[in-house]
């Protein structure tokens, strides 16, 4: 066989990529890319290559900080990302990872079975020949520390895992049973298709893929693009016969799920021989046929959409309170001008904030506050037909009410490049290209399943020798192709598309039959077309190309090369602790790459104080991003980037990148903290306040954002509901923000890290220079930035409310059990214990009682006290909450014996996985430095905590989880039950609901185009309502959610143990102290089995 194995060309790759490639094609025609990673593997007595099918080892989690520094939840479906020291190495475990890629998707399917390509990707999974128990390859890869996912897109279906490098011979062994020889039952068909559409109805309410479907409902006739992809019940049930729909299903996959379609990336830590040898052990007996791939040359992209898309305006009304103009031109495929990017280049200057760009016109009027520009990467946008390049500009209440003068700036601006001396847009396109030469040359390493995902797609899109290369390079500058883009841009023949909830008098008279998405549109206004041939860039001279960077790097040098590469130590390094700040410190020695983080947590007691507070804290960060923006964003096209957020109890800033200009962005941004006060004015407020406003609101509006709201205000002792913030905001005054700005600065405690290539002398005058500017003293009400945790109280108790989107059905059930301080055994003890049920969770929840698409177990810390949460996010119109949190306690009860009825060889093996996976490397410099800044906003400093969790874990026992859950139950069961209910759909609105049905039987027979009853004749119109009405309409809408939660928590009556008032229920209960996750106390270990017993 090795001799018609077909050897390509090595792919070219930067000087710094160590790992070794082979890109081969196999004999029935898989195209193969072969990765190697040349890192040691370990020897601590777990790591061999098994050649046989075993069960496996290796996952816990990633450690994941949310936005608030509170809690962090430890999932067991992730990939690691944490070190820690094992009896060899410290951190020297690596994850292996493979990704098919099969060229068959949603534009090929039969138009009769919509969806049918998603239904496919997710019945491979129910069996094989030689493994036939459903789900088994899902179960031995969770068994084996590992993950797997899978996407179907327009043209491409992949399949992906990642698994403990020991286990990738046997997981491959039974990933390819499932590609030669599925079962794909009758029978297991109606389960998955509940979970198809729970999938659908959980994307139902997202404005994005919304957006997505309309356009496709513009396709033209006979266009694969025209299709519902994500299929549903309607369509995959609904006058389907399932003989026949079972049928279709085996014939699609042996035509199109063959070799011949097939690409193969595999990533792992052993010699490129033996992963080859791999290779084609496993699927060089893939069965190939004649079926060849879907030529899609015959639909040309300048009639890709009917002519409505581009002579009519659409209006569409959107699912959160947002306001969106997005132009969109149709261009052919860029896929062939790669080399050169000019679409690249286009997004680029189009999607410019700094000076002289559209962005930075707009955000000075106030008329927008972001704006992006380019083609998309998904299937829809970018396919083998077309290029869908958009954009799209978030208008402010005040750009919406000056729409005209905002298409006439975005005209001029397309004038501007359109207009431009080629020698400038080469010397743009030349700074552009080093830029993105520096970024590849010193790419940071990316984890194996990340790449192996990407570079599968890759191979089936680029050369052999540019598939490292393809996506990232600009290899010439082609002023042909360029010009050639441009002329696109530069026609008036887009998509103009408006998302806003009320726009003058229109009425949304139309509706998108598989979304449900009203909408409306008319032949586009003459004013609008008179606006497009006068823009004249030279009446905006503020108008202009970007300028020369000046944050581009120039220094490479490596401090840890210079020193002599000394010995570092593991752990950061106090290098400063005072009244008002702390400090940590350490280089770099693992990566090698000119790179720094610098992490500053600038704690205040003002946040906490009140509702208000906390939301003039988050409208005081936005301020500062706005008058920095202009000035950092081409820091931010030159490969440094800062984030600035709210946390618990201030404000959190972080700066990434080349570390040479880093603390330049520091600088700058503790500069425009002193700015805002006498920068804000009435105008600026306003705007800021409903932007807010609109930021809250879309954060309530889904489920599960309000689930967590509920759960984190119940637990946490000083915390505001997101809706009391809501509410908070239309008494802001300006006098109030501007001596909140003022106050912010002056009492603070800064917390910072400053780690990668960077000197100890480099961190202190970072920190000197940020205090200075600031002029911080030290904090006099400590109570506020103390981090308290409310004990539950014993028992079961719950809160439920109403989700606030009347049109969703999602209901999100997460119970959330307490146990008491954390400390390293029992959070070992929780890690083990979800990974054993993880798999049972998923397998009885939502494959056999498909409860919902979304299952969960998760280990959760609260400032150092731990806990865990079961959550399913299901939906109202299939089951009802209480019954869904009835099955959730039922298999909470069945823990147990599902730990009594575990092998001892089973938990051995589990519990080595979970040791591995604490073992494995930081792939990059941003894991490590997650990990570390994690330890110090928590106050715990624990930076070895992986290495005692092996320790730990070495040690711990069945018998004494066992213990631990029989002690938990019978002497500190406390839980609560957050409940977000869905809606099921009203009666009232069964009217407008079979209309939606008539219209998708309609588009599922491809009849005519429901928008024939579009009017002829031109419309003029105004470009908004008037200014009373809409500002009525906006205040109606503020106060309708503001009403609405005044009622939410739902009372049962004579049911002492439902919560009703959030503050109430914790006023008498007690509040763990601080920094109890540290204690190690032998008193709080689970006591063994026989001692539960005897007690």
């Amino acid at each position: 066989m090795a001799e018609q194995v077909i050897y390509l060309d090595t792919p070219d790759k930067s000087e710094m990529d160590k790992k070794l490639y082979k890109l081969i094609r196999l004999p029935n025609g898989i195209r193969a890319l072969i990765i190697s990673d040349p890192t040691p593997m370990p020897h601590d007595g777990f790591t061999t290559s098994e050649s046989s099918v075993g069960e496996g080892s290796e996952t816990s989690g990633e450690t994941e900080t949310t936005n608030s520094s509170s809690e962090y939840t430890t999932s067991t479906s992730g990939s690691g990302h944490s070190t820690s020291d094992s009896d060899s190495e410290v951190g020297d475990e690596k994850l292996a990872a493979c990704a098919v890629l099969l060229d068959y998707g949603s534009f090929s399917e039969p138009r009769d079975y919509q969806g049918l390509a998603h239904f496919l990707e997710h019945m491979i999974f129910m069996g094989s020949e030689k493994y036939p128990e459903e789900n088994m390859f899902d179960a031995h890869i969770k068994k084996c520390g590992g993950f797997t996912n899978a996407i179907t897109d327009c043209e491409d279906t992949v399949f992906y895992f990642e698994v403990a490098e020991k286990h990738l011979d046997s997981s491959l062994d039974y990933f390819t049973a499932l590609m030669k020889h599925p079962l794909m039952k009758q029978e297991a068909m109606q389960r998955e298709r509940c979970s198809v559409d729970s999938e659908f109805q959980q994307i139902v309410q997202e404005d994005e893929t919304r957006r997505d479907q309309l356009l496709a409902s513009l396709a033209a006739y006979g266009y694969p693009h025209g299709t519902f992809a994500w299929g549903n019940m309607k369509t995959l049930k609904e006058n389907v016969d399932d003989l026949e729909l079972h049928h279709m299903l085996h014939e699609v996959r042996r035509d199109h799920y063959a070799a011949n379609r097939m690409y193969l990336c595999v990533q792992a830590r052993l010699p490129i021989d033996e992963l080859e040898s791999m290779v084609l052990r496993h699927f060089a007996d893939i069965p190939s046929n004649d079926v060849p791939s879907p030529d899609l040359s015959m639909y040309g992209y300048q009639n890709c959409f009917r002519p409505e898309f581009h002579k009519n305006a659409f209006f569409v009304k959107p699912v959160e309170n947002v306001i969106k103009l997005e132009l969109t031109w149709v261009l052919p495929c860029v896929r062939q001008y790669y080399r050169s990017k000019p679409d690249q280049f286009l997004s680029f200057l189009l999607g410019y904030e700094g000076k002289g760009s559209l962005c930075a016109y707009l955000r000075r009027r106030l008329w927008a506050l972001e704006l992006v520009a380019g083609i998309d990467e998904n299937g829809f946008d970018l396919n083998s037909m077309y290029s869908l390049f958009n954009l799209c500009i978030y208008l402010t209440d005040e750009g919406f009410k000056n729409l005209d003068d905002v298409l006439a700036a975005t005209f001029a601006y397309v004038k501007v490049i359109a207009q431009a001396d080629p020698k400038i847009l080469r010397t743009i396109y030349e700074e552009q290209q080093g830029i993105e030469e520096i970024g590849f040359r010193f790419q940071p390493q990316r984890p194996a399943m990340d790449n192996v995902q990407q570079l599968v797609l890759n191979c089936k899109y680029f050369p052999p020798k540019d598939v490292l290369t393809g996506k990232d390079l600009y290899y010439e500058y082609n002023e042909k192709d360029l010009v050639y883009m441009i002329a696109h841009l530069n026609e008036f023949k887009f998509n103009l598309m408006l998302t806003a909830r009320k726009y003058g008098d229109l009425v949304f008279d139309k509706r998108e039959p598989w979304f449900g998405t009203e909408y409306t549109s008319i032949p586009m206004p003459e004013k609008w077309t008179l606006l497009w041939f006068s823009a004249d860039p030279k009446k905006m001279p503020e108008l202009f190309l970007p300028e020369s960077n000046r944050f581009i790097t120039n220094n490479f040098d490596i401090y840890w090369h210079q020193m002599g590469k000394p010995v570092l130590p593991d752990s950061p390094k106090k290098l400063l602790h005072s009244e008002i700040c702390e400090l940590w410190f350490r280089g770099d020695d693992k990566f090698e790459l000119p790179e720094a983080y610098m992490s500053f947590y600038l704690i205040s007691p003002l946040p906490r104080k009140s509702a208000q507070n906390d939301a003039m804290c988050a409208l005081y960060e936005e301020l500062v991003k706005f008058l920095v923006s202009e000035e950092l964003y081409p820091a931010t096209s030159a490969g440094l980037n800062y984030t600035f957020s709210v946390g618990e109890k201030g404000l959190i800033l972080q700066v990434h990148g080349y570390n040479e200009k880093l603390h330049l962005l520091v600088e700058s941004i503790a500069e425009a903290m002193i700015r805002v006060p006498s920068m804000l004015n009435d105008e600026m407020l306003a705007t800021f306040v409903k932007d807010q406003r609109k930021t809250y609101f879309n954060t309530l509006i889904k489920p599960r954002a309000l689930n967590r709201d509920v759960r984190l205000c119940v637990v946490e002792h000083l915390r505001w509901l997101m809706i009391d913030k809501y509410k908070s905001l239309n008494n802001i005054t300006l006098k109030d923000l501007q001596e909140f700005a003022t106050l912010f600065p002056q009492q603070l405690y800064v917390q910072g890290l400053v780690q990668g290539n960077v000197t100890e002398e480099q961190a202190h005058n970072v920190m000197n220079t940020l205090l200075s500017r600031l002029g911080c003293v030290q904090i006099e009400e400590h109570y506020y930035v103390e981090d308290r945790t409310v004990q539950l109280p014993q028992g079961a108790h719950y809160i439920r409310c109403h989700a606030l989107n009347e049109q969703d059905t999602n209901t999100v059930i997460t119970n959330y059990y307490q146990i008491g301080p954390n400390n390293v055994r029992l959070e070992c003890i929780l890690d083990l214990l979800m990974m054993f049920v993880e798999e049972p969770l998923f397998d009885q929840l939502r494959t056999k009682e498909q409860l919902g698409y979304h299952v969960g177990a998760t280990v959760r810390m609260n400032y150092g006290i731990a806990g865990y949460s079961i959550m399913v996010n299901s939906q109202e119109t299939n089951t009802t909450a209480s019954h869904v949190e009835k099955r959730i306690e039922v298999f909470r009860n069945n823990m147990l014996q599902i730990l009594e009825e575990m092998s001892q060889e089973d938990y051995d093996h589990t519990r080595d996985s979970l040791i591995k996976l604490k073992q494995v490397a930081d792939t990059a410099l941003a894991s490590e430095v997650s990990r570390n800044w994690n330890e110090i906003i928590n106050e715990e400093y624990m930076f070895d905590r992986r290495r005692q969790q092996v320790e730990v874990l070495r040690t711990l026992t069945k018998h004494e989880i066992v213990a631990f859950l029989l002690d938990n139950e019978i002497s500190n069961m406390r839980k609560v039950s957050i409940q977000v209910i869905g809606h099921e759909l009203a009666k009232s609105k069964m009217k407008s609901l079979a209309e939606t049905s008539a219209l998708a039987k309609r588009t599922l027979s491809e009849t005519k185009s429901i928008n024939e009853d579009d009017a002829d004749e031109d419309v003029e119109m105004e470009s908004s309502a008037e200014e009373g009405d809409e500002e009525q309409d906006e205040d109606e809408l503020f106060q309708a959610l503001a009403d609405k939660l005044n009622v939410v928590f739902l009372p049962e009556e004579g049911d002492a143990t439902t919560i009703v008032d959030i503050a109430e229920f914790k006023s008498n209960l007690d509040l763990y102290p601080m920094n109890l996750a540290n204690t190690e106390n032998a008193s709080t270990n689970p006591a063994l089995i026989e001692d539960i017993m005897m007690s």
